[in-house]
């Protein structure tokens, strides 16, 4: 098991003030989503960090080839999940007085936005530790273009730990306990808006991501996006000149740097938990092999 992780210092939407809020914005624009994800406010904490990483991977975000690195991962994971593991349909065990039609359409969305969001900071995630070490990437003689991809409007209800009724409590307790994590990552809380939903998927999950082969799978994730990273058309350097000039101090490098392989692993984890509840939503693992038999 992970070490447990140490607390995280987050600078939340509400608390985001002047160049933070800036890139606050433009990141939910570039990415196409109606939040600010956990791993950004962490970087907010330090600032001129934060200012130097959007300057940096801002273009990356405005390029076609991010959006496919994120659908290769999103497409690895899924396949991953459902070679490896048995999944079953998670949502049959559910009444229709808990779940109706509506709720369900209104998971599906949830499930998607984060099985959009997750891969693509899994890149960014890499591409950063990546250019720590040295300058990654390559200037791209093409013209900038449209980039399409989805975009997600309605942003997702979250049950937050201190209004959370005592069974989803006990969940979030469980499951930052079983994970090692230092928070509930945004996913488990936009679950938790169906906390029948959420029981069902966490009593599939837990087994999962306690079996030795989940880890394989996770550390395999990492290193698939570690060896994508490698093919970007865009330049990423973060190196120790990089950051001296920016004004970034040694000690938030190192904070920083600690925070990327943190949120690596995480992230790893969502990209591949997010794909069971998306295999599971859908009917589980034997319906996609009937499916394919058929």
């Amino acid at each position: 098991m992970p070490e447990k992780r140490t607390k995280l210092k987050l600078v939340r939407e509400r608390e985001a003030e002047g160049r933070t809020r800036e890139i606050f914005d433009e990141l939910r624009h570039a990415l196409g989503i109606p939040f600010t994800p956990v791993v950004y406010q962490a970087l907010a904490a330090y600032p001129e960090f934060l200012d130097l990483h959007w300057r940096t991977f801002a273009p990356l975000l405005a390029s076609e080839q991010f959006f496919q690195l994120g659908a290769r991962l999103r497409g690895e994971a899924y396949t991953r999940m459902h070679n490896y593991f048995k999944i079953e349909d998670l949502c049959e065990p559910l009444t229709e007085m808990s779940f109706s039609e509506g709720a369900k359409h209104q998971l599906g969305e949830v499930i998607d936005l984060f099985n959009h969001v997750n891969p693509l900071l899994l890149v960014i995630i890499s591409a950063q530790l990546s250019a720590f070490e040295q300058p990654i990437g390559q200037s791209s003689n093409g013209q900038a273009g449209r980039v399409e991809h989805p975009h997600f409007v309605e942003r997702p209800l979250l049950i937050e730990e201190e209004t959370a009724s005592v069974p989803v409590k006990r969940i979030y307790q469980e499951i930052k306990r079983v994970l090692s994590l230092p928070v509930v990552n945004t996913d488990y809380r936009a679950f938790a808006r169906w906390p029948d939903f959420l029981s069902e998927y966490w009593k599939a999950l837990r087994p999962i991501v306690q079996a030795p082969s989940y880890r394989e799978q996770q550390r395999a994730l990492c290193e698939s996006s570690e060896d994508m990273v490698k093919e970007l058309e865009v330049p990423i350097d973060l190196s120790s000149e990089k950051l001296q000039q920016s004004g970034v101090a040694d000690k938030e490098t190192d904070a920083v740097l600690r925070i990327s392989q943190t949120f690596q692993e995480i992230l790893s984890g969502l990209v591949l938990n997010v794909a069971a509840a998306k295999i599971g939503f859908d009917g589980g693992t034997k319906k996609a092999e009937r499916e394919f038999a058929a």
